[in-house]
């Protein structure tokens, strides 16, 4: 009784091993794709920021262009541009279109500048004129 005891506990006690040697593997796995999912999230990442990059590359290559002087702004343009700008004021915003579609040397040097300097110098070049 006693070998028959002792047998049924050395059956147990290798199927726990086998057992827990499967989990072991297991957790070996979940680390291995663990490892892959951050590696493949990094490239992501990376993707992601030279795809940005090369956007921001494209936006301002654009912007160039409009900036150069063989470009002519079209009523529309201005329009969009000033509208962009998000003057409030609706007498100033017709003004401001008016006085840019009467000059379009002028619409070339202020919407050559920096989006955020563009009010100011169209201003001081409005008061200038009056």
């Amino acid at each position: 009784m006693v070998d028959v005891i002792k047998n049924q506990f050395n059956m147990l006690n290798t199927n726990l091993q086998n057992c827990i040697a499967s989990m072991n593997r297991g957790n070996d796995v979940v680390d291995e794709v663990l490892a892959m999912a951050r590696v493949q999230a990094t490239s992501s990442q990376e993707i992601a920021t030279k795809i940005k990059q090369q956007n921001d590359y494209y936006c301002e290559h654009v912007q160039n262009d409009h900036r150069k002087s063989s470009y002519q702004y079209s009523p529309s343009n201005i329009w969009s541009i000033l509208f962009d700008l998000n003057i409030q004021d609706e007498v100033v915003m017709d003004q401001c279109y008016d006085f840019l579609c009467e000059n379009p040397v002028i619409a070339m040097r202020v919407f050559g500048m920096p989006k955020e300097r563009r009010m100011e110098k169209l201003f001081n070049i409005m008061t200038r004129r009056q």
